[in-house]
């Protein structure tokens, strides 16, 4: 029991409080905050979000981003495609009478061709105000919607289909980030256009408020040095701790935990590289920006008395540990000294182990020292 509770602790750790990359989940949540504001609206089926989205759905979905459901909807725009549906002939019409668009031919737009994330990305960058050529092409979309974190490590993931799910992740997520005329995010565009109504998207607007409040303490530049420790334990009262440090010297990092004076999760970045030892290997990591929680991973997230409490979706995790075992998961920072200081994550798990299941909770805190402390990389790894 104590392996699997190692190679849990593992996981765990590089996923929350040392800041491992999480994949993608289910986004329900997202869909009906969406479908709240009226962004959204599914199918005659639901949300269908365990399939791909055609390219008719993404039209759709950019004209409500962009604020001008109400605009196409109110004339007939002509277009040359043969294939269009009634349903979405006001969203084709309307992106392709503002050149936002263009088909597959002359007299098709591909209307039930399946829409690709690097297409999608596409229309969320327009969505944000940033045309081809304003620092990226098609090409590199993706790649520039990364660095603007409108696409992140829990919302898309390159090696799978892109389906309806992470449209909606990416979609819900593109609000939140800030429009090209630094106006303030997207969504708050909408808002005082009168696209979305200011009520029904309070609820979101405040989440998104909150988690930018902590990603802008988050990311501001602190020497520091922590104390990182980890606890899982078992319903029968079976307990294991692990203890660490961390270090940050401006924008680099070394943290680590150990058992038993055994190296059991380690993060290093320096010179803009990023490295991760687990299960006794050490990997190279891209460095996500900006550094926070993604807002699609979130739940819930309030900010009382300068503490940040969220509540996570349990299933980005789940990914990661490549088991549906995690039942509810959280994470809170307290505001101090003009960034984040003391940080608690916790998390509870249901786990079958040799024949029996059992409930097992790990927390795990940060807890800011005194003195500051130099950068360390364990003897022996090459980074």
């Amino acid at each position: 029991m104590r392996r699997w509770m190692q190679r849990t602790v593992v996981g765990i750790c590089a996923a929350t409080a040392l800041m491992g990359t999480a994949l993608a989940a289910d986004f329900t949540h997202c869909a009906e905050a969406l479908q709240e504001m009226e962004l959204f609206t599914g199918t005659k089926h639901g949300y269908e979000l365990d399939r791909a989205p055609t390219r008719a759905e993404a039209a759709a979905m950019l004209v409500r981003l962009l604020g001008r459901e109400e605009d196409a909807k109110s004339k007939i725009y002509p277009t040359p495609f043969q294939d269009v549906p009634k349903w979405a002939a006001p969203y084709v019409g309307w992106l392709y009478e503002n050149k936002l668009t263009v088909g597959m031919s002359e007299t098709k737009f591909g209307t039930t061709q399946l829409c690709n994330a690097q297409q999608y990305a596409t229309f969320l960058l327009r969505a944000l105000g940033y045309a081809e050529g304003d620092g990226y092409t098609y090409q590199t979309a993706l790649d520039y919607a990364r660095t603007l974190g409108v696409i992140d490590a829990v919302n898309y993931d390159s090696g799978k289909q892109f389906l309806r799910d992470q449209m909606v992740a990416m979609s819900y997520t593109a609000l939140s980030r800030e429009v090209k005329t630094g106006d303030g995010m997207l969504l708050d565009t909408l808002i005082a256009e009168g696209s979305i109504h200011a009520k029904k998207a309070a609820h979101t607007k405040a989440i998104f408020d909150d988690n930018n409040a902590y990603a802008e303490l988050k990311n501001r530049k602190q020497d520091r040095s922590d104390t990182l420790t980890a606890t899982v334990s078992a319903a029968n009262g079976t307990e294991i701790a692990y203890m660490g440090k961390a270090v940050r010297e401006g924008d680099d990092l070394a943290a680590e935990l150990r058992h038993a004076d055994a190296l059991i999760v380690g993060i290093y970045q320096k010179n803009g590289e990023r490295y991760q030892f687990a299960n006794g290997k050490t990997q190279k990591h891209p460095i996500a920006a900006p550094n926070t929680i993604p807002v699609s991973a979130i739940l819930d997230l309030t900010n009382q008395n300068d503490t940040y409490a969220y509540s996570l979706v349990p299933s980005v995790l789940n990914r990661t540990l490549k088991g549906d075992v995690l039942k509810q998961v959280s994470y809170s920072a307290k505001a101090e000294n003009g960034g984040i200081g003391r940080q608690t994550a916790r998390v509870q798990m249901d786990l079958t182990i040799g024949g029996k299941k059992d409930t097992y909770k790990v927390e795990m805190r940060v807890q800011p020292n005194d003195e500051q402390a130099s950068l360390f990389v364990p003897e022996g790894m090459e980074i």
